[in-house]
């Protein structure tokens, strides 16, 4: 008989298809991440947010934490950068102006308590404006500008939540109003140039008061465990040599005060007469031994800790320790180049619109209009050798050489080339008087009439059969 339900059909199923398993890893029999698997029940959970006293006595005591927040910083503008325009007066006058106002050090400042605090703001002080208003670059006046002023996030806090839905804005997620610490002076964003830390999810920010995290917050972990190491294997020294004096009846000795004299009294003569001369005086029934602690290994864990505390930070072991590369060939070089190539990516996402917005203020101030020709270039942080510098010029030379000799190329061309690179002081007279005569040899000879070749065909010239 038929049954009145109907069979479920299996359904068809490709050949070789995998069974849907969870994300990780499992294996039933080893009991690898399964209920048996210790592993299983790991989860990462955060712990604390460093407090501004803790992270300052970090950067205080702690020269790892110190260089870490440093190092970066320094050395995106260390090199700093150039400006490129024709106005060169303007320029000098520019140069000039960020000399007067320490623009490199106030900068690097505002880096270096970015990373530590997880924010902080160079503050654009203009006379005759309203800080709570925003600013206009276009309509700053004449000598208006008086400087810059670092205030770290513990310096500033939000005067007004800001409007998370306003994606007109670039940064939505920041607030538009900040109050100066124990004060009642509010200050409009766009007065402030932003330097912030360890970024963190925007889901996340207003719990912090709209600041990122430090850039040790992700290394505390790691700066406790090495300094454990560090300060474990100092402690050893004390007990790396001990002494062992076995007496006689020593238990009994003590249990009186006397006895308890008397063995300190006799312990004080062995160890002075040891000082002395070296030997110790034992009676025959006296065990003497003398253990020492073997630090064989400890090397090791130590260097594995400081290099995971160097990967961490993103620093080369190289900068942040300030040791020689291991190994036969090892130089550091490809390290170093690494690190350089990371943080002239920051430079152009960081402190590119920095230096952007701080040189058209400064235009309208010192010069009193936009310089819109302005071209703003980072200096190269790798520099090289003197060796170095001559083989590449020596290399530039012979190549301008090949092309001059080819006509390729003018003089001229190489004398900007010279002058751009400060190779000679090629002036700009120089220059214009090397295009002249490049145009006198790019310019053709005009056809000479009286000429019997040049011109039309004459009358008497025949065509050959």
């Amino acid at each position: 008989m038929r049954s009145s339900k109907k069979a479920k059909r299996a359904k068809p199923t490709l050949t070789g298809q995998a069974t849907p398993t969870q994300d990780s890893l499992t294996n039933l029999v080893a009991g690898l991440m399964n209920s048996r698997d210790k592993m299983a029940y790991n989860h990462y959970a955060f712990r604390k947010t460093i407090s501004r006293s803790e992270l300052a006595t970090m950067y205080r005591s702690n020269w790892l934490a110190r260089k870490i927040v440093d190092a970066p910083a320094e050395d995106m503008t260390r090199e700093w950068l150039s400006l490129e325009t024709k106005d060169e007066s303007s320029k000098d006058t520019l140069e000039a102006a960020e000399k007067r106002f320490k623009l490199v050090t106030l900068l690097t400042n505002n880096l270096k308590w970015g990373r530590l605090f997880g924010g902080s703001a160079l503050y654009i002080s203009l006379a005759g404006e309203d800080p709570e208003t925003p600013l206009e670059i276009e309509r700053i006046r004449r000598r208006a500008l008086q400087g810059f002023l670092v205030l770290d996030q513990h310096q500033l806090t939000v005067d007004k939540q800001p409007c998370l839905i306003d994606l007109n804005r670039p940064e939505y997620w920041r607030p538009e109003y900040y109050r100066v610490a124990d004060t009642q002076q509010i200050i409009h964003a766009s007065r402030l140039i932003f330097s912030d830390g360890a970024l963190v999810p925007v889901s996340d920010l207003k719990q912090q008061g709209f600041w990122h995290d430090s850039v040790l917050q992700a290394l505390y972990d790691e700066l406790q465990r090495g300094d454990t190491v560090a300060s474990g294997t100092a402690s050893m020294f004390f007990e790396m040599c001990v002494d062992i004096l076995k007496i006689e009846g020593l238990t009994t000795k003590l249990n009186s005060d006397e006895g308890t004299r008397e063995v300190q009294k006799r312990f004080e003569v062995t160890n002075t007469a040891k000082s002395f001369n070296r030997m110790m005086l034992l009676d025959s029934a006296d065990d003497y031994q003398q253990k020492t602690i073997n630090f064989g290994g400890v090397s090791e864990v130590a260097t594995m800790f400081l290099q995971r505390i160097s990967g961490a930070a993103d620093i080369p072991a190289t900068r942040l320790l300030g040791q020689s590369p291991s190994g036969l060939s090892a130089t550091g070089e490809s390290d170093i180049r690494n690190y350089y190539d990371a943080l002239k990516a920051k430079q152009e996402n960081i402190l590119r619109p920095q230096v952007e917005k701080i040189y058209d203020v400064m235009a309208m101030s010192e010069l009193g209009h936009p310089l819109k020709d302005l071209v703003i270039e980072f200096n190269p942080l790798w520099q090289l050798s003197e060796a170095e510098r001559a083989n590449a010029e020596k290399i530039r030379a012979e190549t301008d050489q090949i092309y001059l000799m080819q006509g390729v190329i003018h003089e001229a061309h190489s004398l900007k080339r010279l002058k751009a690179n400060d190779t000679y002081a090629i002036t700009d007279e120089d220059l214009d008087e090397a295009q002249a005569l490049a145009q006198e040899l790019d310019t053709p000879d005009e056809p000479d009439a009286t000429r019997p070749d040049q011109g039309t065909p004459q009358a008497h010239d025949k065509t050959p059969a």
